[in-house]
């Protein structure tokens, strides 16, 4: 009998790198897991700000982009306070956060999402 692969797949440091949530929810304590799951990624998040006027790969550099921590408690706050930031910012100064933050290689394309 094969063992179906675990759902939450982890890089060699042991963090969280996947969820597969289908595959996840069908097990009989994939619910709890993924609570879990979630609570852990959410640990690896920055406390909260009063400002975030650091782009992501700034302030939790070792998360990805598409990892599902920027959707969670701190990860979302992160985010979506860095966004409101910069667009509240005038052309000049976007431009020099830009140019003071360049986009990582993982991140490119990521400036032009918030105009």
């Amino acid at each position: 009998m094969t063992h179906a692969p675990d759902p939450i797949r982890r890089g060699d440091d042991g963090r969280i790198r996947n969820i597969d949530v289908p595959a996840l929810v069908r097990r009989p304590d994939g619910f709890a897991r993924l609570r879990a799951a979630l609570t852990e990624l959410s640990d690896r998040m920055p406390a909260p700000r009063q400002v975030y006027d650091e782009p992501p790969w700034k302030i939790c550099p070792d998360v990805p982009r598409g990892s599902i921590a920027w959707h969670t408690s701190g990860g979302e706050t992160a985010m979506s306070g860095f966004m409101s930031w910069y667009r509240a910012q005038s052309v000049d100064h976007q431009a020099r956060v830009r140019a003071d933050h360049p986009e990582p290689p993982a991140w490119r394309g990521f400036y032009e999402t918030l105009i």
